[in-house]
């Protein structure tokens, strides 16, 4: 099956939404690599599925991505290092509406593809599956691509996603062989005929290294200190209004949001951006004896 939805609701089920909290991910795990499910009910004949496989395409808001990733039962059961990560660059600012559409041809052979990729079977039958080889030099290669470098990538960069890393040469062989097969039906050439050589390989690595860095990205998010999101935001008021100075007082009712408990709490975050230099507060003295607090915006933020 394929799963699209432009939401991420559905991933509430499985954590167990309307089953008292208790999570059930069997079905989701062992979806991703075809493992027999089964399921036994006593009110009705037990589900069984021989070689279930699941594909999902979540296209979801900033705070379900947090709570899908701070999830425990879906980082415990290892459903997170399952998933795939793309964070798309923001163009807000910069849109234009009348955009060219992508041109008709593009989007008519690019339909036919994945429909003729979808109804072939390479000459299998649903009871067989098709096995793909690498070549001698491709072997050698990602052999030694793994031995020298992902490994070592387990115990560096990707350290803290360790559980999504140890699939990282899954993701690489996977991209291979989606590769390989959509050039064979390209030549009209059976894939389990034609061995998969180090250029395909090499393809399927530059791509694989694309969502590594979204995945070491995904994971960090996790452990983002909130003092650095609400200066963010503080930041985000003030270059959104463009302002050069302004009261503290004023700039606070201008970002007063739920990131904030009360003043004090504010003036901690205009600490923390008067340290880093993004701005300089001017304290005087005003009628009847008050403290009065301007804030002047450092002219490099607006660079």
């Amino acid at each position: 099956l394929l799963m699209i939805s432009d939401e991420a609701g559905m991933l509430g089920n499985f954590s167990g939404r309307y089953s008292n909290n208790v999570p059930n991910l069997d079905l989701l795990l062992k979806s991703w690599n075809g493992e027999t499910y089964i399921s036994d009910r006593a009110t009705r004949e037990s589900i069984i599925l021989k070689k279930p496989y699941l594909s999902i395409c979540l296209a979801c808001q900033p705070y379900v991505f947090d709570s899908l990733i701070d999830n425990t039962a879906f980082r415990g059961s290892g459903l997170i290092a399952r998933l795939i990560y793309c964070f798309p660059k923001s163009n807000i600012g910069s849109r234009r509406y009348d955009t060219a559409p992508v041109p008709e041809a593009v989007s008519e052979n690019y339909k036919n593809l994945i429909y003729n990729l979808l109804h072939i079977k390479f000459g299998c039958s649903d009871s067989m599956e098709l096995y793909l080889h690498f070549d001698d030099e491709a072997f050698r290669e990602f052999v030694d691509f793994y031995n020298n470098h992902i490994e070592k990538l387990l115990v560096t960069e990707m350290t803290f996603c360790k559980d999504w890393g140890s699939k990282y040469h899954g993701l690489i062989l996977w991209i291979c062989g989606i590769l390989h097969c959509v050039i064979c039906f390209l030549k009209n050439e059976n894939p389990a005929a034609i061995r998969v050589g180090i250029t395909t390989l090499c393809n399927a690595i530059s791509i694989a290294e694309y969502y590594r860095e979204q995945a070491i990205y995904a994971y960090s998010l996790s452990d983002i200190d909130i003092a650095t999101v609400k200066a963010e935001k503080v930041l985000e008021k003030i270059k959104s209004k463009r302002v050069q100075n302004i009261r503290q007082n004023d700039l606070y009712r201008l970002c007063r949001c739920t990131l904030f408990k009360n003043a004090q709490d504010f003036a901690e975050t205009v600490d923390m951006l008067e340290e880093y230099g993004y701005i300089r507060r001017i304290t005087s003295t005003g009628a009847n004896n008050k403290t009065i607090t301007d804030i002047i915006i450092n002219p490099a933020v607006y660079r």
